[in-house]
């Protein structure tokens, strides 16, 4: 999908310890994990998109997602509007439920703004590129997180509360600038779509000490998220964790 120079909404996806897994796993080993997740990748294209508009009607609609992956780096994006970024948020939910289910647990972020994405030349430039890089690095968890260009005018409509969580206790620097504290609910994507405990899935792929406190971290992600899970209904402040 090749595009001009207008409002995105990007989402950058690292594979988390994807360099100990390759040692662990050996090369056929983690090629085939990584081809179940490409052609996860690759079908993501979109489809028809039904979802409720702020001034309380429902709009039908087609949403057409573009995607690229660079070794263990997966990007995702499509244009802005209020409409389209719910439904963008339960895409990438749904696939950070996939990864684990592949056993490659993904670790990312969201940004909004102008960028050129063209699939067909390789060339992909802009502000929200450098944000979501960013944004990622700040984070010591598997999940995603807003960055800091939702708060600027114009971008900070359209969130369906169901999709996403305040959280904060997954940052590395709470008081850096990109810990906006808005996250992906991806844990409430997999109890509703999947029926079960993520935890057993999640805290089986904890194998190099290395990056046990990432696991540790997104498993009281999990608890939270379960005991917040209609947060926005609560009365008073939610707790950021």
């Amino acid at each position: 999908m090749s595009s001009p120079s207008h409002s995105h909404l990007v989402c950058l996806l690292d594979v988390l310890g994807f360099e100990s897994q390759l040692k662990a796993l050996g090369l056929a080993g983690i090629h085939a994990k990584y081809s179940r997740l490409i052609e996860y990748v690759k079908r993501e294209k979109g489809g028809i998109d039904v979802v409720p508009t702020p001034d309380g009607h429902v709009a039908v609609g087609w949403l057409v997602i573009g995607n690229a992956y660079f070794s263990d780096s997966l990007l995702f994006w499509t244009h802005y509007s209020p409409i389209t970024l719910p439904s963008f948020t339960h895409c990438i939910a749904e696939a950070i439920c996939f990864g684990l289910e592949v056993e490659l647990p993904l670790r990312g972020a969201i940004a909004v703004g102008e960028a050129i994405l063209d699939e067909g030349s390789g060339v992909f430039l802009g502000e929200p590129l450098v944000e979501v890089a960013r944004t990622e690095r700040t984070q010591h968890w598997v999940g995603a997180s807003f960055g800091p260009s939702f708060a600027k005018p114009g971008f900070n409509d359209g969130f369906q509360l169901h999709t996403i969580l305040p959280y904060k206790s997954h940052y590395k620097d709470r008081a850096n600038e990109y810990a906006t504290g808005m996250t992906v609910d991806w844990p409430r994507r997999w109890r509703e779509s999947r029926k079960t405990d993520p935890r057993p899935t999640l805290m089986g792929l904890d194998r190099d000490p290395a990056f046990s406190t990432y696991y540790s971290s997104t498993e009281s992600f999990i608890a939270f998220s379960e005991e917040n899970h209609d947060w926005f209904r609560k009365q008073g402040r939610l707790d950021y964790g």
